[in-house]
């Protein structure tokens, strides 16, 4: 059970989802943890935006920085799986990962 505020002094503003969606973010961006970060930003990314909408919280730049830092995280991952995935498949048909043992 919470106490309730006392009158006349306003509510404290939740920034914790912005500025968790601007570390995620920075963190996917530097290749940290790329695609959970990008994710992870995204997510926080919104919900920080959603409550500075709402008069929650007060970081609503922050919070959609994060959010795009997390959009861009997310593709950056997501091409650096397909590139992954092409070369492989690449040096596989073309007969190149053969182990030879001297």
């Amino acid at each position: 059970m919470t106490t309730p505020e006392p009158q006349g002094q306003p509510a404290q503003p939740q920034n914790g989802m912005g500025t968790a969606a601007l570390v995620m973010g920075i963190l996917g961006i530097i290749g940290c943890i790329p695609l959970i970060g990008g994710i992870l930003g995204i997510i926080f990314g919104r919900i920080g935006m959603r409550n500075a909408e709402q008069g929650l919280a007060t970081n609503g730049g922050v919070a959609k920085a994060g959010y795009i830092l997390g959009i861009i995280a997310t593709v950056l991952a997501v091409i650096g799986i397909v590139v992954w995935i092409v070369v492989f498949v690449v040096a596989a048909a073309s007969g190149n990962m053969e182990v030879t043992t001297s």
